[in-house]
């Protein structure tokens, strides 16, 4: 079946009324992240209403249908999962995906009959959004919107599936590293990046210590133990780049993941000492940050594998 046989264009068939496959509530109290989001959808074909948190949401959704939610989790004055209690107790029917950098896994194992379709990990890619919103739709599209039971005991069963695989394919290395003693330093302006590394990286059972440049950084490292490195490139005061030279001329011996958009690719060849163990090119899934610390650490390189600093 193709997309356009899935959600036909509007006026394709006269005899049906308005598609409401097609009508999604974005809700994320992130404004950037929102605006993807919507922009991401519409350029697919889908209609989209947005609402900066759970209670501007609750509102717009006493107010019209919508077929699919998709709802971050930590927002403020109603959060994703009382916007989804507050629908499921009213026994509102409609899809529901929850996009997150911290997942609520233990509260939705408790709570089968919030039914939520699906669990979107930030940072995602465009690619990723589309895939599982389709997905989801495909999975419903044998129970139309007027059989509510039928639609229901779908999502409570797709759910219960769904977050029990969540929880026993949690990224690489969380259960083995759960008592972990490794020290990471996490150097990033970003707050929310810096707060999404620190809750994957923490829930995996690093102890790790986050500031917001380079020089905070170097400072950091001045008489504390590290097991790792993690460091966006452009930051105020003090780069990345400026920081590993630094790191380098000093010949502290801790690795380093450089996790950045942009690659100082031109600095790596002219000055090779200066690579970092591993790159991370954002956005980058939470798996791909846990794998390429795990591999870091596990390698035990060091700076060795980057030649000698000049003198």
């Amino acid at each position: 079946m193709t997309t356009d046989e899935l959600y036909p264009k509007d006026g394709a068939d006269p005899q049906n009324p308005p598609n409401l496959s097609r009508q999604i509530l974005v809700v994320d109290d992130d404004s950037d992240i929102r605006a993807i989001i919507s922009s991401t959808l519409q350029k697919s074909g889908y209609k989209v209403d947005t609402a900066k948190d759970g209670a501007d949401a609750w509102i717009i959704l006493n107010e019209a249908d919508y077929y699919l939610l998709i709802t971050d989790y930590k927002m403020p004055r109603v959060d994703g999962l009382e916007l989804i209690s507050k629908l499921r107790a009213q026994d509102r029917v409609l899809l529901i995906i929850m996009v997150s950098g911290t997942m609520p896994l233990e509260q939705l194992n408790r709570r089968p009959g919030l039914r939520i379709d699906a669990m979107l990990e930030k940072p995602f890619t465009a690619a990723e959004l589309l895939g599982t919103v389709q997905k989801v739709m495909e999975e419903s599209i044998d129970a139309p919107p007027a059989d509510l039971t039928l639609l229901q005991q779908k999502q409570e069963a797709a759910t219960r599936s769904d977050v029990t695989l969540a929880v026993k394919t949690a990224p690489h290395g969380r259960e083995h590293q759960k008592n972990s003693s490794h020290r990471i330093l996490l150097v990033d302006d970003d707050r929310d990046v810096r707060q999404l590394s620190i809750d994957a990286l923490t829930e995996s059972g690093y102890d790790v210590e986050a500031v917001p440049d380079g020089s905070t950084g170097w400072q950091a490292l001045q008489g504390n133990h590290f097991d790792l490195i993690i460091t966006d490139n452009h930051m105020p005061k003090m780069t990345g780049l400026e920081m590993i030279s630094k790191i380098r001329a000093a010949h502290i011996a801790t690795p380093v993941i450089m996790a950045t958009g942009h690659v100082p690719t031109v600095e790596f060849v002219r000055k090779p000492w200066l690579k970092p163990d591993a790159m991370l090119q954002r956005p980058f899934a939470v798996n791909d940050l846990l794998e390429t610390v795990k591999n870091v650490l596990n390698s035990g390189n060091g700076k060795g594998a980057h030649g000698n600093v000049p003198g």
